[in-house]
């Protein structure tokens, strides 16, 4: 049962750290070397956005994966418990039955912790992932070359006004989860 429960939570973990590269715009490399055919350079903005919109399918695919996965294992722990206790149940007779009952409470008291410490390192490992992507992020920011070849797959705010009313801390907030777009029409 252990052994099923170390499966899980690996494929958890994966996930996990699936979903912090996603959040910290920095997908594998299997998704960002995805290209369409370039037949016309006028339409860009539509081959970015047909781009944009196969990535995030790719994406929800990838994360319903793991989420199926997952859902296995914890079926087939289920499972393994579930003879685990009917073959112990079934070899006792009915005076022993309450030893039994104590020893299947312990039992599923030692997993519940065993899955929490578990948890507990997946969530620490988890934590430094997302400092060493925050990291590799800042670091390859400057480089115009690499922002400009991969498509992000999070939307971009596009405001089209007269004059932009808002101060330096709010356009900051704008675009602290991706690139902000101002055009100003006169």
């Amino acid at each position: 049962m252990i052994s099923i429960r170390k499966k899980q939570l690996k494929v958890f973990e994966d996930m996990t750290m699936f979903e912090q590269r996603i959040l910290c715009h920095m997908l594998p490399n299997s998704f960002n070397n995805i290209t369409l055919r370039n037949d016309e350079e006028s339409h860009a903005t539509v081959r970015n956005k047909t781009m944009q919109d196969f990535k995030r399918r790719m994406l929800k695919m990838k994360l319903g994966q793991y989420e199926a996965e997952i859902q296995h294992y914890e079926s087939l722990y289920e499972k393994e418990l579930s003879i685990f206790e009917s073959e112990i149940y079934g070899n006792n007779s009915p005076y022993q039955i309450s030893h039994v009952n104590e020893l299947m409470h312990y039992l599923k008291t030692y997993l519940y912790h065993h899955t929490k410490l578990f948890l507990f390192h997946i969530r620490y490992k988890e934590s430094r992932f997302h400092v060493k992507l925050l990291r590799k992020q800042r670091r390859h920011r400057h480089r115009s070359q690499l922002s400009t070849e991969a498509i992000d797959v999070y939307p971009q705010i596009i405001v089209d006004v007269p004059n932009v009313s808002l101060n330096s801390n709010q356009l900051d907030y704008l675009s602290r989860t991706g690139q902000l777009y101002f055009y100003l029409s006169f």
